[in-house]
């Protein structure tokens, strides 16, 4: 049985074993970085936007915030095989909690739902798919839903159809059974809309190499198709996805022309002025009447497809516009506010923001996030440079113009999540009091800096964007700006900035004054001075306490008493002691648990852990 990413097998050599001479020893060293999937659910809960990204074996759930603009992390599932195809299962309609549907390499299938009591993923429905008999399909699996979630069907065998009928209440049925089909070189098919039986529309190409489109109706109860409501389509020789539309037409993709047909009529347009292929590999819904469509090809570029709709719902115009390089698109999932999710399998993913006027790079986007993706690695080696032990892959990783050459090796990343230039900083501290505010010294001043909310300057509003002709909807950003506070000596470097007091209040330490600031109204409490002739150099706090080192060897501890404790503010001297040797570092800790905390003391006990 395959094991998930991550976990580790000792499978030990029988005869070898026995004597002691070798293991193997089998880990996974880093988890899959590509992107081969991705949709948008509400998974996690009825009112939630969820991203739901499948790397290889594994499922990652985010949360996408309010303002569209940000993912928070939320599930990491390893799957025991390959995904090979996803799809949202919402057997209730909208406004309720939906379903992940999913299918293996290895033809298994699942259907998983969220726990929100455990929060956990847990299985639905399970089973296995494959067909000893039948030749697996050259375009790999194909997984279609039922807009009405009358039934789930599938194309993993040439010649067959395979149906999961639904029952009333959204749940799957345990059995499973092949309709056959007459074409054989099946490239893409999906259920249309609005129709009384579950009509499946497939492209495909006949035995003289020719791509046409055809309907069919599925009889669920004699487990047969029955000659579909449309007259056979003959298509573009490049034509290789169908895209449905809640109208009940269908879009057809191809290398040189997109069309859309409805039974009726049919219009088309081209996908470039040249004579220059075009390959989509990736496609996302922008508007949820399916007027606007992303669609990505092998290059990284970007398009945005508008519909223009007559008053009975019919396709009458269709307009193709070009928004500027990226990574290849695996997977594009249009979040909220004007912002995209590009998984890729051949480079970085990105979330792009997206605008309705061109940048200084030409795009009619900007990247406001980054994914590192270290394949597909088609070569590497092993160095070390160092000769320290630490070898290190340096990997041929990508393809096509997303082809990079990456140092990767074992160790702690940091990912940067803004950066401001600031010169000649000292020190810097971070406290909590009423807001988050964030303290910066300086060789002759003292700055605070807090998080403002501002609205964002990207145009339009309501259901956001795409590219020229779309909108992007407001959001708010949060930025850096310098706050005032009345009890700090800003005119003075900081040697320490600390929460006392449960968080009451705040200590600031001068070279020349300690400062008990409140926390609520930022206002000064009280302070205290040392000696004329003394300059404070290291400064501690915790609790109530804080611990002075001063020049010359001097050590002093005082007590801060805030209103609440009664007798109002101040900063009592509780103990001073001389130690003849320059202090270097000062730490304030409260005694271990179990030991009952002494009460304040008159003088201080001083152990010297080393002296020059």
């Amino acid at each position: 049985r395959a094991l998930p990413s991550g976990v580790r097998a000792n499978r030990g050599l029988p005869r070898m074993a026995s004597q002691g001479a070798a293991w193997n020893y089998v880990v996974t060293a880093h988890r899959p970085s590509n992107v081969t999937h991705a949709v948008t659910a509400a998974f996690t809960g009825p009112h939630d936007l969820n991203l739901i990204i499948a790397k290889c074996s594994r499922l990652e759930v985010h949360l996408v915030d309010e303002s569209g603009e940000g993912l928070k992390p939320m599930l990491d599932v390893p799957l025991y095989g390959r995904v090979a195809t996803m799809e949202v299962w919402r057997p209730h309609g909208p406004g309720s909690q939906e379903l992940l549907f999913l299918t293996t390499e290895r033809y298994r299938f699942c259907l998983l739902a969220f726990d929100s009591a455990t929060g956990e993923v847990v299985t639905k429905a399970a089973g296995d798919l494959s067909d000893r008999a039948a030749r697996p399909s050259e375009c790999g699996q194909i997984a279609a839903i039922d807009p009405e979630h009358r039934l789930i069907g599938l194309h993993m065998y040439d010649g067959l159809f395979k149906v999961i009928p639904a029952l009333a209440g959204g749940s799957l049925k345990h059995e499973a059974f092949n309709v056959r089909m007459e074409e054989l070189a099946v490239l893409d098919l999906c259920f249309l809309h609005n129709t009384p039986k579950p009509t499946l529309a497939t492209l495909h190409e006949d035995s003289k190499g020719e791509r046409r489109l055809k309907t069919h109706e599925l009889e669920v109860k004699n487990k047969t198709l029955a000659q579909g409501p449309w007259a056979q389509v003959n298509l573009d020789a490049t034509a290789s996805s169908l895209l449905p539309l809640p109208t009940g037409g269908v879009l057809v993709l191809g290398e040189h022309t997109i069309s859309y047909h409805d039974g009726n009529r049919s219009l088309s347009i081209s996908t470039s002025a040249s004579a220059a292929p075009t390959c989509f590999r990736a496609f996302g819904r922008v508007d949820p009447d399916s007027t606007r469509w992303l669609l990505g090809d092998q290059d990284g570029m970007l398009y945005v497809l508008a519909l223009t709709l007559s008053p009975p719902g019919a396709v009458t115009q269709l307009h193709l516009e070009r928004l500027g390089n990226a990574s290849a698109p695996s997977a594009l999932c249009y979040l909220d506010n004007g912002v995209v999710f590009l998984g890729s399998c051949s480079g970085d993913s990105q979330l792009l923001s997206l605008s309705t006027t061109r940048n200084d790079s030409g795009t009619y986007f900007s990247e406001i996030g980054r994914w590192d993706n270290t394949g597909p690695i088609v070569d590497f080696v092993v160095l070390d440079p160092e000769r320290q032990g630490q070898g290190q892959l340096v990997a041929c990783s990508g393809a096509r113009r997303d082809g990079s050459l990456r140092v990767i090796r074992t160790g702690i990343g940091f990912v940067e999540q803004a950066r401001l230039e600031l010169s000649g900083v000292k020190g810097l501290w971070s406290v909590r009091p009423s807001a988050p505010l964030l303290v910066l010294s300086f060789v002759s001043e003292t700055r605070v800096l807090a998080t403002s909310h501002t609205p964002s300057d990207t145009a339009g509003g309501g259901d956001g964007g795409a590219g020229p002709g779309g909108e992007t909807g407001g959001g708010d950003e949060e930025e850096l700006a310098e706050v005032e506070v009345a009890g700090l000596d800003a005119q003075s470097p900081t040697v320490m900035f600390a929460d006392v007091c449960n968080g009451s209040a705040m200590v600031q330490a001068t070279p020349t004054a300690v400062r008990l600031i409140d926390s609520s109204s930022l206002q000064l409490l009280a302070s205290w001075s040392p000696p004329t002739t003394t300059l404070l150099t290291l400064a501690a706090a915790c609790g109530s306490h804080i611990l002075l080192a001063t020049a010359g060897g001097g050590l002093t501890l005082l007590r801060a008493h805030t209103p609440d404790t009664g007798g109002g503010a101040r900063l009592d001297l509780l103990a001073r002691r001389d130690l003849g040797h320059e202090i270097a570092c000062v730490a304030l800790r409260p005694p271990p648990a179990g030991i009952p905390r002494p009460p304040p003391p008159d003088r201080m006990d001083v152990d010297e852990v080393g002296a020059d």
